[in-house]
C-alpha cells in the first residue's frame, strides 16, 4: 500500500491526541525579562492538552526562563504542517514523533532530533475484551483501522505487522478517519491502532470493554521528541541546549508532582473547567508518566541512538514510505544533551 506524506497535521504524530482544531487562546504571561537574542518559539501540535505539561510547566514555572531562554509556546492545528512553521522559521523547536521527523526529512526537511521527550513508544493494538486476538501474530486475516496510511498511526501498524511476523497482505488496513473508537465499538474493524495515553484511555474512560495489546519493547520507532532544524541548532547551541535542559527539568516536575502539573495546564486548556474533564486529563497524565521515564526513573535528555539507527533500518525496508535509508547520524543528535 501507498504511503502518502501530507503537509497538513497528522494523526497523533506525537501524542495521539483526538481532538485536534483551531487554535486556542493562549493565556497572557508576564514578560521573562530575557532579551530578544534568547528568544525561542517551542511549537506543539493540536490544541493545548495535558500530554505537553512538561513544557508548560518549564514555561510556567520559570525553568525557561531561569536556564536564560524566553519561550513563547505556539500550538497550531489542523490546517498547518506538522513542521511547516519550524522549517519557515516561525517555531525554533517543536515536540513531534521522532519517526514523523525521519520520514519527513526524506522530503528535504533539515531536521534534527536533539533529546527525548517520550523514552517509551506509546503505540498499541486496541482490541474488545473478548476477541480472539491474543496477540500480534493472532492479526492475520483481520482488520485493523488507522486514521490513513500516514503518520505515527501508520508507522506503528507497519511495526505490530512487522512484529506479529506478518505482512500487508496478511491483514486488511482499513482507513477510518479519527473514529477508532467509533469504528471498534460497532465491529466495523476487529483493531485498532492507537496510543496507550491517549485512545486507550478515552475507550476505557467511556466504559467500552476494551485491552490492548503492546508493541514490542524494542520496537524500532522513536516516539516524542524536541526537533529543531539542524540550521537553527548549529547557530544557537547554549540556547538548544537549555531548551533541551529545561523541558527535561519540566518532564521530571510532572512525573514528582502530577497534581500540580494538571494545575498547570488547567491555565492553558480551557476545557477542563469542570471535574469530568480533570478527572479525564489525569488520567491521561497518569498514561503518559511511564513513557516519559527512563527505566522507572527521572526522565532523561540523552536519547538512544542504537533506537534511532533501528528505525532507520527498519523504515528503509518497507516500500514506499522513504526514498532511500534515512542517515540516523543525521537526524539525532546528543550535542546539545547535557547530562
Amino acid at each position: 500500500m501507498s504511503v502518502r506524506l501530507r503537509a497538513s497535521i497528522v494523526a497523533f504524530a506525537l501524542f495521539g491526541v483526538t481532538c485536534v482544531g483551531a487554535c486556542a487562546p493562549e493565556p497572557s504571561t508576564a514578560e521573562s525579562g530575557a532579551s530578544a537574542s534568547n528568544a525561542v518559539t517551542v511549537g506543539l501540535t493540536y490544541i493545548p492538552n495535558v500530554q505537553f505539561s512538561p513544557v508548560y510547566v518549564a514555561h510556567d514555572d520559570s525553568l525557561y526562563s531561569n536556564a536564560g531562554v524566553d519561550v513563547t509556546i505556539r500550538h497550531h492545528g489542523s490546517d498547518e504542517g506538522l513542521f511547516t512553521a519550524l522549517i519557515s522559521g516561525e517555531e525554533d523547536v517543536v515536540i513531534a514523533s521522532g519517526d514523523e521527523a525521519m520520514v519527513a526529512r526524506d522530503s528535504g526537511m533539515d531536521l534534527v532530533s536533539i533529546g527525548t521527550y517520550y523514552r517509551q513508544y506509546p503505540g498499541v493494538v486496541i482490541v474488545p475484551a473478548d476477541s480472539e486476538i491474543q496477540t500480534l501474530s493472532d492479526l492475520k486475516g483481520h482488520s485493523i483501522g488507522i486514521p490513513g496510511e500516514y503518520g505515527s498511526n501508520w508507522y506503528a501498524t507497519l511495526s505490530a505487522i512487522f512484529q506479529g511476523g506478518l505482512s500487508e497482505k496478511d491483514v486488511e488496513i482499513a482507513s477510518i478517519g479519527y473514529t477508532q473508537r467509533a469504528a471498534l465499538a460497532q465491529g466495523e474493524v476487529d483493531a485498532v491502532l492507537g496510543f496507550s495515553n491517549n485512545d486507550l484511555v478515552q475507550m476505557l474512560q467511556s466504559g467500552m470493554d476494551v485491552r490492548a495489546i503492546s508493541l514490542e519493547s524494542q520496537t524500532p520507532l522513536v516516539a516524542a521528541s524536541i526537533i529543531t532544524t539542524r540550521q537553527w541548532a548549529e547557530a544557537n547551541p547554549e540556547l538548544a541546549s537549555a531548551v533541551v535542559s529545561a523541558t527535561t527539568a519540566g518532564i521530571n516536575s510532572v512525573i514528582d508532582d502530577p497534581d500540580h502539573a494538571l494545575d498547570v495546564t488547567m491555565a492553558w486548556d480551557e476545557t477542563l473547567s469542570d471535574e469530568t474533564s480533570k478527572s479525564n486529563a489525569m488520567a491521561v497524565l497518569q498514561a503518559t508518566i511511564p513513557l516519559m521515564m527512563n527505566a522507572g526513573g527521572p526522565a532523561v535528555a540523552r536519547q538512544d541512538l542504537d533506537r534511532w539507527e533501528m528505525m532507520a533500518e527498519f523504515l528503509g525496508s518497507v516500500p514506499g514510505v522513504v526514498s532511500q535509508k534515512p542517515d540516523a547520524s543525521l537526524a539525532a543528535t546528543n550535542e546539545y544533551v547535557n547530562e
